[in-house]
């Protein structure tokens, strides 16, 4: 979607057989809450032949209002981790290379909260590993730093919506990219830009999906942008967030995130002094079955203390 090295990546972040439902059924949007998380198992092309292959959490950091290209917005704050392992060909003076290493990824994104729509996002990857020439390997650095922010003009996409529902976004994209990469020398770039940005969003069926962390009742969406390039959201409310989700450069696809574990309090039973009300049940059984035992065990030794009752002596 961006025009930058590290756009299908930050997509795939972004984005993170079924029967289709009555057209008038009605999706809620999640409640979240400061200590969600997301863990997704991740395998992205970050450039053609190049793959990105692990996992990335998301994490609901703070909430509240926030000021973006001079809009405010009521939005939630995400910080975003990953690792993982990096393999493939890279482009490079020497031609494509093989070239294999590891990865790591560093952000924070800031949504809305009315559609989750990104407004916000910093997101730093790093990348080193091996180049694996015909004479001697060469190690090598990629470094990559995006910065986008988006303002809204015209925003009809929002929580709840029904199936079937259609909008059009638009709004401006500021963005700006910094990328190097060093293998004996530095080949450096840097991308810059504001663009309108006109995004399609269709809330499109009821579908099952199965991932590591399980069966979800989830509601497929898709967000398509006019080069082509969409992405597909299965968004799963048990969850709080995507059970998966898929990116395409419109003709192939070049990303998918799979939900491995989570945390979404909203739908967590309700603790008192860190206990749930099964928990204090049980809690109540066991201390009432100890009671009634340490009332018959100090029972026996009253009764043996006092030793054997006498009676009056016999009359003659």
């Amino acid at each position: 979607m961006r025009p930058a090295a590290l756009a299908v990546f930050v997509l795939a972040i972004s984005s993170l057989a079924g029967t289709t439902a009555a057209s008038n059924e009605v999706v809620s949007g999640p409640r979240l809450t400061v200590g969600d998380f997301w863990t997704y198992h991740t395998n992205t092309s970050l450039a053609a032949g190049f793959f990105l292959d692990g996992e990335i959490t998301l994490g609901v950091s703070s909430q509240g209002p926030v000021t973006i290209e001079g809009a405010s917005y009521d939005a939630v704050q995400m910080s975003v981790t990953g690792s993982g392992t990096a393999a493939g060909t890279f482009s490079t003076h020497l031609g494509l290379t093989p070239a294999s290493g590891r990865w790591l990824l560093t952000g924070e994104e800031s949504l809305e909260s009315a559609g989750l729509k990104v407004v916000s996002s910093v997101v730093d990857l790093e990348a080193n590993g091996t180049f694996r020439t015909s004479s001697l390997p060469i190690p090598f650095l990629l470094s990559v730093q995006n910065t986008t922010t988006f303002r809204f003009f015209d925003d009809p996409w929002r929580f709840p919506a029904e199936i079937g529902n259609t909008s059009v976004v638009t709004g401006q994209m500021n963005f700006s990219e910094d990328s190097r990469l060093f293998y004996g020398f530095q080949n450096q770039t840097h991308t810059a830009g504001r663009v309108w940005w006109n995004v399609s969003y269709a809330l499109e069926t009821a579908i099952a999906v199965d991932s590591p962390a399980g069966h979800f009742d989830a509601y497929r969406i898709r967000e398509t942008t006019p080069d082509g390039s969409y992405a597909l959201s299965y968004y799963a409310p048990a969850t709080g967030n995507d059970a998966r989700t898929e990116s395409y450069n419109g003709t192939s696809r070049v990303a998918t995130n799979e939900l491995v574990s989570y945390r979404y309090q909203a739908l967590e039973p309700r603790r008192f002094l860190g206990l749930t009300a099964s928990q204090w049940g049980i809690v109540g059984i066991v201390t009432a079955v100890a009671s009634s035992t340490t009332v018959a065990v100090w029972i026996r030794i009253r009764r043996r203390s006092r030793g054997p009752e006498t009676g009056s002596p016999p009359r003659g």
